[in-house]
């Protein structure tokens, strides 16, 4: 898995990472509108927070200067200082209300970024051909919808609700605080080099302890996944208990990896907050020496003094918010890589076929074929050539592993041929559209696969057109498949539903329904 992108990194791998960016951006455009709403609200919550040092800083300057007066002058002083508590109270409220605003606006971005880039990457998952699901198996699968998809929905909201408002306000507060005494203001970024070396090196490590827990989620959802979809055959062998310390193996390095990074995140969050609060102090300290000295009023001194608690604020949370970019990063970038990995040049999209084929007549003839899945020594089928006429019935008998499935594999353009050509009706089946292909198939596995649901929506599953599944056609299938009687015994016939992977039949019972 490759790192994140932090810097220090060389111009190769920043070329590199220029892809994943562009891809980052290219799924952001269609919420464009509701992320310069969510960064234009953080612009004003910003300048609302800035405005409360300034009124300290009036109302400090109002009463020392109202301390010696006596009578109406008093009165004066006081009506200022309530109108100035009033403006305060309101820019205050105001504030909340455009914080509560940003957060909406800026978790409307993040749950509909989430749901279309997994509705990308399960489109994706779909599109990518048998070997991909062969080779990758359950786990990956379910480490890119699951943790990869929360993740980079993660860092979009991360990027809005509080990188752009506190780089906002670290400018805002730094331009303010120079305003006031510039003096102060190089007290106060003294420390910030210090302060940003730990943030960017505890950021760094932390990546590095996030890479190697994602790689071990990644492993360990699919050997669970494994065990779950053959739970009959683990409980048959009574390995249960085989299969908890099997995940106790697995499991124990990624909690301890997990607990060794959450050591990390606190020394260095420890380590940033220290440099802060010498920030802090020195301005404070300095700021009293220039009030004794009559540089600053005491009123400029408590602005200075919040303007600095404020400045290392946002200077903490993109310390903190670039610490959570970097570990959400490791989990994104995959996803962004596997959206961005190419199609397999092995089965072309078929531009030349036509949108919808016509009703194919089936004559079948494997001219000269041959195959040999990737990284095996031998071929699966070698020179193999054979004709089968439309209506004709045929069977095809072999040892195991002489070649009988990659047949119907090749059939079903799952693979195209290294060697020769397929023909139906006449034309290479490497000109027709995979999809458009199977439609016209019909296909009873060894092993036969139910959905979650009721029997009439397995049914409707294999029809072209699902509403076109009508009650009577399904009664029609069922007596075809001479599955008629056992459905028909059930509760609710047609309408039961079947349990995951079809759990509630025995194995006869799923064939039956399967050539249905």
């Amino acid at each position: 898995m490759a790192s994140p992108p932090l810097p220090g990194h060389t111009e190769a791998n920043l070329r590199r990472q220029f892809p994943l960016y562009r891809s980052l951006f290219n799924l952001s455009r269609g919420h464009r509108g509701w992320i310069a709403l969510a960064c234009l609200l953080g612009a004003l919550v910003a300048a609302a927070g800035a405005c409360e040092p300034l009124f300290l800083k009036y109302l400090t300057d109002l009463l020392v200067a109202a301390a010696g007066l006596r009578g109406p002058a008093v009165h004066t002083a006081f009506h200022r200082g309530c109108t100035a508590l009033a403006l305060l109270g309101a820019v205050l409220l105001a504030g909340r209300l455009l914080q509560t605003a940003q957060a909406l606006a800026v978790n409307r971005v993040r749950f509909d970024s989430s749901f279309d880039l997994s509705v990308r990457v399960l489109r994706r998952i779909y599109e990518r051909p048998l070997s991909f699901h062969q080779q990758s198996g359950a786990g990956y699968v379910m480490a890119r919808m699951d943790r990869g998809v929360a993740a980079l929905g993660q860092l979009t909201g991360d990027l809005l609700s509080t990188l752009v408002p506190n780089l906002i306000n670290l400018v805002l507060m730094l331009w303010l605080l120079e305003r006031l005494s510039p003096r102060l203001a190089l007290v106060a970024v003294a420390p910030m080099p210090a302060f940003l070396y730990a943030a960017v090196r505890g950021a760094r490590r932390l990546a590095r302890h996030e890479e190697v827990v994602q790689t071990g989620w990644s492993r360990l959802y699919g050997r669970v996944t494994e065990v779950l979809g053959g739970i009959k055959t683990v409980k048959s062998m009574a390995g249960e208990e085989a299969e908890v310390a099997e995940y106790r193996r697995q499991a124990r390095p990624i909690f301890s990896r997990l607990w060794r990074l959450l050591w990390v995140e606190q020394g260095y969050g420890h380590l940033t907050n220290l440099w802060a609060l010498s920030g802090r102090l020195g301005v404070a300290g300095y700021g009293i020496w220039l009030v004794l000295d009559g540089r600053i009023t005491p009123g400029a001194w408590i602005a200075a003094a919040s303007f600095a608690a404020l400045l290392y604020g946002p200077l903490a949370g993109l310390a903190g918010s670039y610490t959570g970019l970097a570990r959400q990063w490791v989990a994104a970038e995959a996803v962004l890589r596997f959206l961005d990995e190419p199609e397999s040049p092995a089965l072309p999209a078929a531009s030349a076929a036509p949108a919808r084929l016509p009703r194919l007549r089936g004559a079948i003839a494997f001219d000269r074929v041959s195959f040999t899945y990737e990284g095996a020594a031998a071929p699966a089928i070698d020179d193999v050539s054979f004709r089968i006429e439309p209506g004709e019935h045929i069977a095809i008998v072999g040892p195991s592993g002489g070649g009988k499935t990659t047949l119907m594999d090749l059939l079903l353009r799952f693979h195209d041929p290294a060697a020769g050509r397929i023909m139906l009706d006449g034309r290479d089946l490497r000109t027709l559209a995979p999809a458009e292909l199977r439609r016209q198939m019909a296909v009873v596995l060894q092993e036969p696969f139910l959905l979650e649901g009721t029997i009439a929506e397995n049914l409707a599953y294999g029809c072209p057109d699902p509403r076109l599944a009508t009650p009577e056609l399904i009664a029609r299938a069922l007596e075809a498949a001479q599955a008629a009687e056992f459905v028909n015994r059930l509760p609710l016939g047609a309408a039961t539903r079947l349990g995951e992977r079809g759990a509630r039949l025995s194995g006869g019972e799923k064939q039956r329904l399967a050539i249905a």
